[in-house]
């Protein structure tokens, strides 16, 4: 297992990566967004010598506000070469892992369309990644009740596609913690795991174990998650205003993971 941790997208993605090689993190999950990470602007030779300086490995995330599963044909097209172009930037930093998200889509529509949709633009996307050598992901949402059959069928006709759990995700989907269930019908397809820690009511991206009186079992999680027989990367996702948090995260996450 190796721990990583997410830049922020508002800050400069060399000085995250310095931060983060300075304190002892395995990767970068270098989120590839605006308004401080835009593929077309990033320092792709300060970034490289910056992951090498620190010996630090990459996995790369694409934009979750991308309309992947927009009802206009359009907008989907423009969606694919956001993506294209969020995977080019990925494979010449040297990430050999892309996250895309799962969206949802509005009421008014079949939800069948939902996978139909994400298809149309996964497959010529896991296409391309295949020649670049790069696995594209699929990350479960937060707040979408249901998603989980619409995710599974999309795996299903895609082989070479990973799956991205989100633990902080789980929590808000409506009303139920679904990090068990996703692991148990998903698990043989997971690649890449996020931590986060939120009061249910939205994905806040807090420190593990920071909400009193959660119901989540973070030892109990984490040997579950071991259990499955995974041991890749597991970023924190932990935005708060004191890094020192994210470092204690850091610490929680290894302490249970020994004593699993």
């Amino acid at each position: 297992m190796k721990i990583g941790a997410m830049n922020h997208p508002a800050r400069d993605p060399v000085a995250e990566i310095e931060w983060f090689g300075q304190n002892g993190f395995g990767f970068v999950d270098l989120t590839l967004e605006p308004p401080a990470a835009d593929p077309a602007d990033l320092d792709i030779g300060g970034i490289r010598s910056a992951l090498a300086r620190h010996s630090l490995d990459v996995v790369a995330h694409a934009a979750y506000f991308i309309p992947i599963s927009s009802p206009f044909a359009s907008l989907r097209q423009a969606a694919l070469q956001e993506f294209l172009r969020t995977l080019e930037a990925a494979a010449r930093i040297g990430a050999r892992m892309m996250t895309v998200h799962y969206l949802g889509i509005p009421p008014l529509f079949p939800p069948e369309r939902c996978p139909e949709w994400h298809l149309e633009v996964l497959h010529p996307l896991c296409a391309r990644a295949a020649e670049l050598e790069v696995a594209i992901l699929l990350e479960n949402a937060p707040g979408l009740p249901g998603q989980i059959d619409h995710i599974a069928r999309i795996l299903d006709v895609i082989p070479g596609l990973g799956f991205h759990l989100d633990s902080g995700h789980t929590q808000v989907e409506g009303g139920a913690d679904m990090f068990e269930a996703f692991l148990a019908r998903l698990g043989r397809r997971l690649m890449h795991v996020h931590l986060s820690e939120n009061d249910g009511s939205r994905d806040q991206h807090l420190p593990l174990g920071a909400v009193p009186k959660l119901r989540v079992d973070w030892p109990g999680r984490i040997a579950r998650l071991k259990a499955s027989g995974y041991d890749g990367t597991i970023s924190l996702e932990v935005f708060a205003p004191e890094r020192a948090y994210l470092l204690q995260s850091r610490d929680l996450l290894r302490t249970w993971w020994e004593t699993a």
